[in-house]
């Protein structure tokens, strides 16, 4: 029996999504829970890893078991189990030939910006930027993100690693409540800290650090060393996965 499941998490007390050494990820706090709900070992397969500190609405993963269990006292089994800043939202039995990463057509992240008086209560949940921004010279800079691109200079994955960086965005776009800006970006896939990196040089545009002339130099001549600013990790959530 294959289990698909989708959760949402508070990334601040996690070293990321996927296990790593000497280091608690959320991971290992889920594949402990299905260990005890299950009597035996589990091993889930994530749609995406996110970073430490990187929270999530929609994430999603699968895991295979021959023992069967009713959805709906499973999501209640894991969630009496996990920890308050992990909750199930959704649990479905699925095909075999389901796969939480290989299985997936696109995905949205989300960056949120507090650009007024500092708020103890966004502390962790948004990034609190001091500078007056130009918010909208910075939706032009994702107009121009938007696209099939090569951005080898918007990320960290290395070239050995992945050499063919080229991806497509389908949505980039900006909105602002009062002192809150929302930052939505949606592609088939994304590099590591690619949407961070997106989002910082957005944040030196609008500082006036930037040109949309550099955003346009960074897409032209894709170059791993260009200067660029990683956003703050907290500001950023894994919205959603469309399959």
């Amino acid at each position: 029996m294959r289990y698909k499941i989708t959760i949402a998490y508070d990334g601040r007390n996690y070293a990321g999504f996927q296990s790593q050494k000497n280091a608690l990820a959320i991971q290992d706090v889920i594949e402990n829970v299905l260990k005890r709900i299950f009597s035996e070992k589990i091993r889930i397969v994530m749609s995406s890893r996110t970073d430490a500190g990187v929270h999530a609405k929609g994430q999603v993963f699968h895991f295979d078991s021959e023992k069967v269990k009713e959805a709906g006292k499973l999501k209640f089994s894991m969630n009496g189990l996990l920890p308050k800043d992990i909750h199930v939202l959704k649990v479905e039995k699925v095909s075999d030939k389901f796969h939480a990463r290989y299985s997936v057509k696109k995905k949205t992240y989300e960056y949120l910006i507090n650009i007024g008086e500092y708020d103890v209560f966004l502390n962790g949940y948004a990034y609190q930027c001091f500078y007056k921004l130009d918010v909208d010279l910075m939706k032009k800079g994702a107009e121009l993100l938007k696209g099939r691109h090569d951005f080898s200079s918007f990320n960290t994955s290395s070239l050995k690693e992945y050499p063919d960086q080229v991806r497509v965005i389908s949505e980039f776009s900006i909105a602002r409540k009062k002192d809150m800006l929302k930052i939505r970006v949606t592609s088939t896939g994304f590099l590591r800290n690619m949407v961070r990196i997106m989002v910082g040089t957005l944040i030196d545009l609008g500082r006036g650090l930037k040109t949309l002339e550099d955003i346009e130099e960074m897409l032209e001549r894709p170059c791993k060393t260009t200067r660029r600013y990683n956003a703050d990790p907290n500001g950023l959530y894994l919205l959603k996965i469309f399959y």
